[in-house]
């Protein structure tokens, strides 16, 4: 075990290295600024922001930041959707998947097939990324980051007052949750708001019907399994999950519930890995105060989103030259390692040595991977990758509903979903 954390520092030692020569290169551009709107406030989310913004400042480029608060990027989204609207949107602008093909299919989003055959990015890039970043074969988009929204979050000081046992399923977790509230420890750390509802209630989704479920009854919206038991149990068991929640939750950003891991006040966060972010910037290590797993029931898939660079015109030279190396360097070995690191997510590259991670970022390389070969690679439908924003918010609408009207039945839900879809 000593040796392996000696080889673990001595990669990571490389890491910085590395990405402290790319910081040394002498400036390349000595006037440029990319205005940067983006959605990403907490302690971990910034301490990745850094990175970018501290290669970019080695070539000269002034980061302009424009920071809306919001999980999910919400808010975010709509000041942008505003400003597109105005004439005056930002250089660059954080997006997942979907905006990145909407944006696209309008033609406001630059051709980066320059730099991405400069740096081979058809090879490089993770397959399912390519999807979003291309439209009609063009890179319209980088991504600097892939997430894996279906991890458990565990308190390991909590975990091993019970034995150690990690639970793999929602009966197993259920069992062991009675057992916490009858001494009194709070099982879950959760945030009532909508879009980490409608996480958790994927996470559950995949759990109960697996990865060709997943791909029927959200990816392809077949109405057989959009009506059927699965979907039923599906918010059967969401239900029976949220009644452990804290009296607190309502309302509760996603950071705050992960604290609750991070400070051992209740044993597990349903979050996407930028919650381990969190634990990086509270110097909590992995395998030694707080475990990751596969949510309950979803080991063998991998529910992914990504974080994208999309490109408005802007009319100064230096500008866009800016806005070219902000891509360059977003796709950086170096900076695709340092970043994804403090982020808690994996590299958009495949080709990224993973020995410079740590046991959890490890553990979802080799995970995506597994899952890759099995088809187990889903596009998050509650974080913008699945299904177009409008089919999104039929689901989202009514799992929120759902979450915080008890007199609405799981088969209400289901028949709202199916009547919401069928309107669009």
């Amino acid at each position: 075990m000593k040796s392996k954390s000696i080889k673990q520092m001595a990669s990571r030692g490389l890491v910085l290295t590395t990405f402290a020569g790319l910081l040394s290169v002498g400036t390349a551009i000595a006037s440029g600024k990319v205005e940067v709107m983006h959605w990403w406030t907490s302690g971990g989310e910034a301490n990745a922001l850094n990175v970018l913004k501290e290669a970019l400042g080695a070539q000269g480029i002034a980061w302009d930041d424009s920071a809306v608060a919001g999980g999910s990027g919400t808010n975010a989204l709509q000041v942008l959707q505003a400003r597109v609207a105005s004439g005056n949107p930002p250089a660059a602008m954080q997006m997942h998947g979907e905006q990145i093909k909407t944006y696209a299919e309008e033609g406001l989003l630059g051709d980066l097939s320059e730099i991405a055959t400069a740096q081979n990015w058809d090879a490089v890039m993770a397959p399912e990324l390519q999807t979003f970043a291309k439209h009609d074969g063009v890179y319209v988009g980088v991504p600097f980051n892939e997430h894996r929204h279906n991890w458990m979050w565990v308190s390991k000081k909590i975990i091993d007052q019970y034995g150690g046992k990690v639970p793999e399923t929602w009966d197993e977790w259920f069992v062991l949750a009675d057992k916490m509230k009858a001494d009194g420890v709070q099982p879950l750390a959760h945030g009532g708001q909508p879009w980490q509802e409608f996480m958790l209630w994927e996470d559950i989704l995949v759990a109960v019907g697996g990865a060709d479920f997943h791909k029927k009854a959200v990816q392809e919206l077949d109405e057989a399994e959009l009506g059927g038991d699965k979907m039923v149990q599906a918010f059967d068991t969401f239900r029976k999950v949220l009644s452990y929640a804290d009296a607190g939750a309502a309302n509760r950003d996603w950071n705050l519930a992960t604290a609750m891991v991070i400070e051992d006040k209740a044993a597990f966060h349903f979050m996407g890995d930028w919650a381990k972010g969190e634990f990086t910037v509270a110097n909590k290590k992995a395998d030694v105060d707080y475990l990751c797993r596969a949510a309950p029931g979803t080991a063998g898939t991998y529910v992914f989103l990504a974080d994208y660079w999309g490109f408005f015109p802007v009319k100064e030279e230096a500008a866009k030259q800016a806005q070219m190396e902000m891509a360059k360097l977003t796709m950086d070995p170096a900076v695709q390692t340092e970043f994804n690191i403090r982020k808690g997510s994996i590299p958009a590259r495949i080709d990224i040595d993973p020995k410079a991670f740590d046991a959890c970022g490890q553990a979802a390389i080799a995970d995506r991977a597994a899952a890759a070969e099995k088809g187990g690679v889903l596009p998050s439908l509650s974080q913008n990758h699945a299904q177009s924003r409008e089919v999104r918010g039929v689901f989202e609408d009514v799992i929120t509903s759902f979450a915080n009207d008890a007199n609405i039945t799981s088969a209400d839900a289901v028949a709202r979903i199916k009547s919401g879809l069928a309107g669009l």
